[in-house]
């Protein structure tokens, strides 16, 4: 596999979901985004179990700051 983008050290485990650079363990960063669709959601409130209300995403430290989630 691809060593990674950020350390330039460690073996790369995932890429990131903004800019596709590859990331190690130590160097990715996750993102957690509460799903606000209507159809998982009813007064604030999860409507099903099945789904998760939370959408995670792995991500660079660069893209961390710079970059705007939306769920």
């Amino acid at each position: 596999m691809a060593t990674c983008g950020v350390c330039k050290k460690n073996e790369a485990q995932v890429t990131c979901h903004e800019c596709d650079i590859p990331l190690c363990e130590e160097c990715v960063k996750e993102v957690r985004i509460e799903s606000m669709s209507p159809t998982q959601r009813i007064g604030g409130e999860l409507t099903s179990p099945l789904k998760a209300g939370v959408k995670k995403y792995k991500v660079c430290p660069t893209c961390m700051k710079e970059a705007e989630f939306l769920g």
